[in-house]
């Protein structure tokens, strides 16, 4: 079982970083609705695996 980790993530309204918890390497690719843990506008992260390492991408709602 691998420990879960996180990726960091800044919110492309208030371009605040803050780290959200990745799926499995297993679960992805995959995309998910979230919202800012700072302003709490609506994104789009997407993860993808890239040799072993999970990485956020993300988009506005």
């Amino acid at each position: 079982m691998q420990a879960e980790s996180s990726c960091a993530v800044t919110c492309p309204f208030c371009f605040q970083e803050f780290s959200v918890y990745a799926p499995a390497p297993d679960e992805c690719p995959t995309e998910w609705d979230y919202d800012c843990e700072v302003c709490c506008r609506p994104m789009l992260l997407r993860f993808t695996v890239d040799e072993e390492a999970i990485d956020a991408e993300v988009k506005e709602l």
